[in-house]
């Protein structure tokens, strides 16, 4: 008799996208968390630098990373040419896990995949295909053979499985603006620019915004960049002006007088009650 799956709901591919990077053009993202999705990136050529909830790992070709829903994590590519592909999921529920969790708390977010190389090349490329095909039920191809990755995952760990589940416009459409100004809160980021990611008007995707987030864009950034900030002056030693600067603001006193009205602390008050 077979063991039941511990899947208790499929995921559902947001995205996905392939990465060939070189010396000039390095994969390069800091500090940042996707509070609505999960993440798996698969590095297939080269080498990086990856920092998961505060742990460092050096890792090179045919190495998972898992960058679950909330967690911390800072990428660099280190040795070149660099290639990788990266596939963005919700909906998956897992037995003992946190929604959007393939892993439980405790277990490595790094999978070495051994000589199971060369067929989960195979499942990623065919997945990233049929993703951006266009054919006909694509998606739901896609989200099978997502799915079929992670029951490959699960063989290696104590994990899981997965696949379908259809996202609609509007929320796709919220979903990667959140995503961008996670990944990018350090650049100045306008509605314009989301609405170019997100190919629609910048007063829908502002309405659609508030309506499935809670809050305005411009609040969701500042909150990104606080939370961002709170991680770097707990984590590190960094003088408050660079903090600053690394979450996207070149004025000192703006940054100490924002993070002061979110907070409730300076910057420097919330640093030593942290030590307490």
């Amino acid at each position: 008799m077979g063991v039941s799956s511990r899947v208790l709901s499929p995921a559902s591919l947001i995205g996905g996208s392939e990465f060939d990077c070189h010396e000039a053009s390095p994969f390069q993202h800091l500090l940042h968390r996707h509070e609505s999705f999960s993440e798996l990136l698969w590095v297939e050529e080269g080498r990086g630098t990856f920092v998961v909830d505060g742990r460092s790992y050096e890792v090179g070709p045919g190495t998972i990373l898992l960058y679950q829903r909330g967690i911390w994590h800072e990428e660099w590519s280190t040795q070149y040419p660099f290639r990788a592909t990266y596939f963005a999921f919700k909906g998956l529920q897992v037995k003992g896990c946190p929604q959007d969790y393939f892993l439980e708390s405790d277990q490595t977010p790094v999978i070495q995949l051994g000589g199971e190389m060369e067929e989960f090349a195979r499942l990623v490329r065919e997945c990233l295909a049929e993703l951006h095909s266009g054919l006909a039920e694509s998606r739901a191809a896609a989200n099978h053979l997502f799915g079929l990755m992670l029951v490959r995952l699960a063989r290696q760990i104590p994990g899981e499985s997965t696949e379908r589940k259809l996202v609609k416009p509007a929320e796709a459409a919220v979903l990667k603006a959140r995503s961008y100004i996670e990944e990018n809160y350090q650049q100045p980021i306008t509605l314009e620019q989301l609405a170019k990611v997100t190919f629609v008007s910048k007063y829908y995707l502002s309405h659609l915004f508030h309506r499935e987030v809670g809050m305005s864009v411009i609040q969701f950034l500042i909150r990104c960049r606080m939370e961002a900030a709170k991680r770097y002056l707990i984590m590190t030693g960094r003088p408050v002006k660079e903090i600053g600067e690394l979450v996207g603001y070149q004025s000192e006193p703006t940054f100490h007088n924002l993070f002061k009205k979110v907070t409730g602390l300076t910057p420097g008050q919330f640093r030593e009650s942290a030590r307490d």
